[in-house]
């Protein structure tokens, strides 16, 4: 008898106004707070993306503009990034092929970097011509295209490189990366050095 009074309230409640606002309510407030929970981590995971791709200290170079920023690469890398959180002074005075240095959370233009590298640019026929006299000149073709190069050391024009046991070829630098440093890995594949990455 107990048993059946107790089934009998349990309905009741079940089907008062009260308790089922209160389970809509339970239901949206839960709803919401997961929304917020998943808005707050995809936000976590695109901050941490990016301080991943920020290096303190770091060279970058602007390789392209997007309706949101820049894209950079990681001059010791080469991984290309979207950057979507440059002051609009500093956008206002940058274009493809500058250099930017971050430091205390903040990017700044390396003039001194960017007027070198700019000065160092060629035509692509005196690319060309360069390339092809290298490639006469040395057996840089008869090497394996597997064959990785460390820099030795560079010079005004040139780049020392070793390869084999003890093996050295002086390279235009025109034709090598040029944020190479020292001890860097390249490849020569396809008429051209690359960073061994």
């Amino acid at each position: 008898m107990n048993l059946d009074l107790f089934n009998d309230l349990v309905n009741k409640v079940k089907e008062s106004d009260f308790m089922q606002n209160f389970m809509e309510e339970l239901s949206n407030y839960l709803e919401n707070s997961n929304n917020t929970e998943r808005g707050k981590i995809e936000l976590n995971n695109k901050e941490n993306k990016l301080d991943v791709n920020r290096i303190e200290d770091g060279l970058y170079q602007v390789v392209d503009f997007s309706s949101k920023g820049v894209f950079l690469q990681n001059t010791n890398n080469n991984k290309v990034f979207e950057e979507t959180n440059l002051p609009k002074e500093l956008m206002d005075k940058i274009g493809n092929d500058y250099i930017l240095r971050y430091k205390d959370g903040n990017y700044s233009i390396e003039e001194e970097l960017t007027d070198d590298f700019m000065n160092s640019l060629v035509g692509i026929q005196e690319y060309q011509k360069i390339k092809e006299n290298f490639e006469k000149e040395t057996n840089i073709l008869e090497i394996d295209s597997n064959t990785r190069f460390n820099v030795q050391s560079r010079e005004k024009d040139y780049t020392i490189l070793s390869y084999g046991k003890d093996n050295t070829i002086n390279v235009p630098n025109v034709l090598i990366p040029y944020f190479a440093k020292e001890n860097t890995s390249l490849y020569y594949k396809n008429g051209k050095f690359e960073n061994a990455i």
